[in-house]
């Protein structure tokens, strides 16, 4: 992959940059929080206004991703327009530039109402005074339903709350059940008994029984190993890089051994196809592979199924990211736009996305986890989709991890690439994480 090469991935932007162009961001970033601080009294620390008190006609929102989502977003404005007369217009932006847009529109104190981008970029742009806390306004229906596995992503070091998810993406495991069947292989459950059935698949013949579709050696992969293993990047209060302790280095052993005595491929694989082939029979990756299999590879009906990752030693869980979504700081109607955030998270509204979603054969999952059996995926899929939902966790919610993740991704390639050890690599991630603290 090349340096600078930005990768969409369902709501986590995973960037590779040189440390020169990290620095020059940070140096951006740090003018654009003077800027932002001059002109607003930090995080959106104006006081909080009602829908009633601003009277606007309309708000807007820029949608990071895929324009294909855009008709889940219009339809609770619809609803949002019918119950108070306030029309949202949405437009989508791609990953590879809205980071960069976002920050600029706050430098500038020219942009929309509400963005939504990757799931970090609440506590970066809110602390650099871009985004107003949430919890200033009437948000009856955020906190109590927000899974508990984000809570540690999305509420900043202060406790300020300045973005919530719109819609989540978890790793699940997808597996050949015929194939599984035909060989008296259990579907795994632990480390233990995923390295026994790879072993057993690949001495009948089964040269790359298992593969990994998203980032399969970048950290959004390596994260669940991490976490299954009981580590951690940072401690508790975020005052401590922890990416050097045992644990760490225990799950990233793991990870690594997939590629060098599991043939697991380290190039971004075709599921589908590979799975279509019969090449693959096991893979992790993103929910929206749900659709793909479905959708795109008919002749698998009843072939295949899902389940959670293998637990590991400490965990099971995998990780948890999606679209998180703030009201920014320069809006004129903060209070209008918290209520349309407000009413994503309703019945109603999510009712609605879903609804949608099914119209345009589009696997949504809302965030809410208790309407994942309002999906129109089968019965099996939901329950595994639902056992997963109770254990992820997002990525950590310390201020220096959005900066610091592309040098994670560059130590854990190095592991995988270049032979490096385990502890000099994870020594390398720490000194570059602890300059951005």
């Amino acid at each position: 992959m090349p340096a600078g090469g930005p990768l969409p991935l369902n709501g986590v932007n995973v960037t590779v940059i040189s440390r020169t162009k990290r620095f020059g961001a940070a140096a951006a970033a740090a003018a654009i929080a003077l800027t932002a601080a001059a002109c607003s009294d930090g995080g959106g620390g104006q006081d909080a206004t009602s829908m009633e008190e601003e009277n606007v006609d309309s708000i807007t929102v820029w949608h990071t991703g895929d324009a294909t989502q855009l008709p889940m977003i219009e339809a609770v404005g619809k609803l949002f327009e019918e119950e108070h007369g306030v029309k949202v217009e949405v437009e989508a932006i791609d990953w590879a530039d809205a980071h960069a847009k976002i920050l600029t529109a706050i430098q500038s104190q020219d942009g929309p109402d509400i963005f939504t981008g990757g799931l970090s970029w609440g506590i970066e742009f809110g602390e650099l005074g871009g985004l107003v806390d949430l919890r200033q306004y009437e948000t009856e229906n955020l906190e109590s339903n927000v899974i508990d596995g984000l809570w540690q992503s999305i509420e900043s070091p202060g406790g300020e709350l300045y973005g919530v998810p719109l819609n989540m993406t978890t790793y699940s495991m997808y597996y050949r059940s015929d194939i599984l069947e035909a060989e008296g292989i259990a579907v795994p459950a632990t480390w233990e008994e995923m390295d026994a059935a790879i072993t057993e698949l690949q001495g009948a013949g089964y040269a790359t029984p298992f593969a990994a579709t998203w980032e399969p050696i970048g950290w959004l992969d390596w994260f669940n190993y991490m976490h299954q293993a009981g580590g951690t990047l940072y401690s508790e209060d975020c005052s401590e890089v922890t990416i050097d302790s045992p644990e760490v280095a225990l799950g990233t052993e793991y990870w690594a051994k997939r590629f060098s005595e599991q043939n697991v491929p380290t190039d971004q694989p075709d599921l589908g196809a590979g799975f279509s082939a019969g090449e693959y029979v096991f893979a992790t990756g993103g929910s929206w592979n749900y659709d793909t299999l479905t959708v795109g590879f008919p002749e698998l009906a009843g072939k295949w199924s899902s389940a959670p990752l293998p637990a590991g030693p400490a965990n099971a869980g995998s990780f948890i990211g999606g679209n998180v979504m703030g009201v920014m700081a320069q809006s004129e109607a903060p209070g209008t736009s918290a209520a349309f955030i407000d009413m994503v998270y309703s019945d109603a509204g999510v009712d609605a996305m879903l609804t949608t979603a099914a119209e345009n054969n589009v696997l949504w999952l809302p965030p809410r986890t208790d309407k994942v059996a309002d999906t129109h995926l089968d019965d099996a899929n939901k329950q595994a989709l639902t056992t997963i939902f109770e254990t992820s966790v997002g990525p950590p919610n310390c201020t220096g991890w959005e900066p610091s993740s592309p040098d994670v991704q560059l130590a854990l390639q190095s592991i995988v690439l270049e032979g490096v050890p385990v502890e000099e690599a994870l020594a390398n991630a720490k000194t570059a994480m602890e300059a951005n603290q």
